[in-house]
């Protein structure tokens, strides 16, 4: 092999490497900055809404459905239990009102009320006596959860209507 062969090889095998050692370095800063930066990368991204955000929710259900009361006794306590399970990602403040209702809705009388706060994948179960008032011979009895914009209900006849 004469010299001028060997350069060229020899410049070649050089250009090559310079080539992979480059793009390491690259690689290697990219790394670093988005390490060192993630938050506020993460951030700005998540207002130019290019990354997905979770889906907020709160499960609210009757604890034991199948043994909801069908009457009510004027002014004879029962019980309504209820769950709440908390999926909004974050720490919240739950405000809740168990109201009856009449059938035509004009009528409304918020039997009692509370607060509580779940943090994330956290569940609680509400039991609350209630002393149903007689507006009406059919009632609703809801549950609403005001924080979150939930309710759930149950229909109540005046026993012996």
């Amino acid at each position: 092999m004469s010299y001028s062969e060997h350069r060229r090889t020899l410049t070649i095998y050089v250009k090559r490497n310079l080539f992979t050692v480059a793009s390491i370095l690259v690689v290697l800063v990219v790394l670093t900055l988005s390490m060192v930066f993630h938050r506020q990368l993460t951030n700005q991204l998540h207002s130019w809404k290019l990354l997905p955000e979770p889906e907020r929710l709160t499960e609210l259900y009757f604890a034991h459905p199948g043994s909801l009361p069908s009457t009510y006794v004027p002014g004879q306590q029962q019980t309504v239990s209820f769950t709440v399970h908390n999926l909004e990602y974050r720490r919240e403040n739950y405000s809740y009102k168990i109201i009856e209702e009449n059938q035509s809705g004009s009528v409304q009388v918020t039997l009692t009320g509370g607060s509580f706060v779940l943090t994330q994948n956290k569940y609680t179960n509400i039991n609350r006596g209630i002393d149903v008032v007689d507006i009406a011979s059919r009632v609703k009895i809801e549950v609403k959860l005001q924080s979150v914009n939930e309710s759930i209900d149950y229909w109540l006849n005046r026993s012996g209507a």
